[in-house]
């Protein structure tokens, strides 16, 4: 049915087809990636806790800066699962590098806590998440389909000439 639609539609048509196709897939691609840099205040004495809702086999990686204002520049860094459970354990960072794998989806917390200091610190947090479909990354799959769809329209474009 899709091939006998095709076959009616002029050169013109098929290309603006597939060009539509390949934008909208793209705009989807751009909303599905997912990263975050952001710096924010941690009062002396405070807790500040980040949430992210991520799904199995997601791989978030990233890196965390911690500056003081007074000799101690160290905070404990804790990351949360949905249920509670520890992914990472508590560790003092000055600056690190963390990174885990996702094992259950839901709501994950980053659990910056400086309720030990009697100074107040300025933490950077950059990290990326990396999705997988099909036990693949993302960008894979969504390649495969973007070379199956012009494929496609090549395809429908060498039918649709011939007539």
């Amino acid at each position: 049915m899709i091939l006998d639609c095709a076959l009616t539609m002029n050169s013109a048509q098929i290309s603006g087809l597939t060009l539509l196709l390949l934008l909208s897939l793209f705009s989807w691609a751009i909303v599905v990636a997912k990263a975050t840099a952001e710096t924010f205040a941690l009062p002396a004495g405070q807790t500040t806790v980040r949430t992210i809702d991520l799904n199995v086999d997601d791989e978030v990686s990233g890196r965390i800066s911690v500056v003081g204002s007074e000799g101690s520049n160290d905070i404990n860094f804790t990351v949360y699962g949905p249920l509670g459970s520890v992914i990472l354990p508590p560790t003092t960072v000055i600056a690190s590098n963390f990174n885990f794998k996702v094992t259950e989806a839901g709501t994950y917390s980053f659990v910056f806590d400086n309720s030990s200091s009697t100074g107040d610190k300025h933490v950077s947090l950059n990290y990326d998440v990396r999705h997988y479909w099909f036990g693949m990354p993302q960008e894979f799959v969504l390649m495969l389909i973007v070379v199956f769809l012009g494929v496609l329209g090549l395809v429908i474009y060498a039918l649709a000439s011939k007539k």
